[in-house]
This record gives structure tokens, sequence and C-alpha cells, in this order.
């Protein structure tokens, strides 16, 4: 496989991973995740709150700040995205759950 080819399977992942965020960070519902919580990696559009444990949890939410400031999220090590719902009132930061 070049390295084109490589480069743009990781580019689409991490759109398709940073879309599923987005989702799960804007979605209705008192199941938001908390911090401590693990999720799974984005599956036909959406996340779901699983152990942390499970071989399926992807992120594990660091941080959740009640603004839309995502570099905030940098008082977090180990984080590897930030997620601003789109009212901008909320941040999810999201570290590797492995």
């Amino acid at each position: 496989m070049s390295r084109r080819s490589v480069l743009l399977t990781v580019a689409i992942v991490a759109v398709a991973l940073l879309g599923g965020a987005l989702w799960f960070a804007n979605r209705p519902g008192e199941s938001a995740a908390k911090a401590g919580d693990c999720i799974t990696a984005p599956l036909k559009g959406g996340f779901k709150k699983v152990g942390c444990d499970a071989s399926n949890a992807a992120f594990k939410v660091a941080a959740v700040l009640a603004d839309g400031d995502s570099n905030g999220c940098d008082a977090y090590p180990n984080v590897l995205m930030s997620v601003v719902d789109k009212n901008r009132t909320k941040t999810l930061c999201l570290a590797s759950a492995k």
C-alpha cells in the first residue's frame, strides 16, 4: 500500500471519528457522557456508552467542560480530541480508552 493510500485511510478514519464525536456531543437526552465514561467508536453514525473494560471501548471522557472552549482540554493529559457542541455550551475532552 502506498504512503498516500495510508494517509488517505487515516484521514478518512479521523474524519469519521470526529463526526461521530460531534454527533455524540450534540445528541439530546440525559444519557450524555460524563467524565470517566467510556464510549465506542462511531457505529452507524453514533456512539454508545460502554464499560471501560469492554473490547469496543474506544474513548474515555477525560472531562466535560461547561463551555465551548476546546482549549480547556489542554489541561488534561492524553486527550486525543476535543468536541464542542453546536451551541458552544459544552466541550467533551476525549482520551483513548485503551
